[in-house]
């Protein structure tokens, strides 16, 4: 099954099946180990946040902030709670509200949650820019239409990908998860726009 890690989760525990659960965060993996599913939640990869804009932003680290503040500039986000990608992008919010106090909450009070939730919208909103992953926003690149900006240190949330195994899983599933700890697993996860786990 594919979904939002925390829909999947919820599924988990209502009593869905599963072998191996792969999360975009470590939350929900060793939330599934504190109810007694898997033994254990290993990291097998990291990413970045990015931001992907329209390229009529110009969107640079010097004027982020301002881009971002400007009422008018329409920002898009997956959804808090049900997708860490959302949880991700509210992190930044709240760093950016850590260094400039009342911007980040108006941030998070004007953030489209356009993707990942129970209740998002069916289609795709228009929105100027869109608070993601590195390795999502690589599959844009050399669109002359948008540009990609990857979100300063200072404002950016640790991204750690967890990987669960449960109890007695299928043979087919450990498998996976040997592979998914190998040098070979690694460079393929780095091909495509994602950083080491370790």
């Amino acid at each position: 099954m594919l979904g939002p890690a925390g829909l999947l989760r919820e599924r988990i525990e209502a009593g869905e099946p599963f072998d191996l659960f792969a999360s975009t965060n470590m939350a929900h993996p060793q939330r599934l180990v504190t109810i007694g599913l898997p033994d254990q939640v290993v990291c097998f990869a990291r990413n970045r946040l990015c931001i992907l804009a329209r390229a009529q932003l110009e969107l640079t680290p010097a004027n982020l902030i301002n881009v971002l503040s400007d009422p008018e500039t329409k920002i898009g986000t997956s959804t808090p709670g049900d997708d860490p990608s959302g949880d991700y992008a509210f992190e930044m919010f709240d760093r950016i509200e850590a260094a400039h106090p009342g911007k980040g909450e108006v941030l998070k009070s004007r953030a489209l949650q356009l993707v990942g939730g129970r209740r998002s919208p069916p289609g795709r909103s228009a929105a100027d820019l869109f608070v993601g992953y590195a390795s999502n926003a690589g599959l844009h690149r050399g669109e002359p239409a948008l540009s990609i900006l990857e979100v300063p240190f200072e404002f950016s949330a640790d991204i750690a990908y967890g990987l669960a195994l449960r109890k007695d899983a299928a043979a087919d599933a450990c498998s996976l998860w040997d592979f998914s700890m190998s040098k070979r697993a690694q460079q393929v996860l780095s091909k495509n726009g994602f950083l080491p786990r370790g």
